[in-house]
């Protein structure tokens, strides 16, 4: 069975290199709400897959605004994924500082909201 270990970065930590990284994704918060998409499998977080000659904080932006509508000021790295059966990580953002711009359905997003936990 395939097993994921999630690591949280210390403030100032190196962040593995842009070939190391497959993927990444952003956690926005708004006060208690964060950004969510909604897709086939549910609700989400925005991000996906690097394409090439992009850098990280690039390739962020661009899901961000493809699938969320939204974008943000600045992000810090947060946390990687690891997955047992691969040398590739997913690279966590998180940022306080995004904005909800026009939302366009796809039919790889299909929903846009801010969620709470209430």
């Amino acid at each position: 069975m395939s097993k994921f270990t999630a690591k949280i970065l210390q403030p100032g930590a190196d962040v593995p290199s842009l070939e190391q990284v497959s993927a990444v994704f952003l956690i926005a918060f708004n006060g208690e709400k964060i950004l969510s998409i909604k897709n086939e499998r549910g609700w989400d977080i925005p991000g996906g897959h690097m394409e090439p000659r992009e850098t990280l904080i690039e390739g962020l932006h661009r899901e961000v605004i493809e699938e969320g509508g939204a974008d943000f000021i600045t992000a810090v790295p947060y946390a990687i994924l690891l997955a047992d059966w691969t040398e590739k990580v997913m690279l966590f953002y998180i940022t306080d500082s995004f904005q909800l711009g026009e939302f366009v359905p796809s039919e790889d997003v299909l929903d846009r909201n801010t969620l709470s936990e209430e």
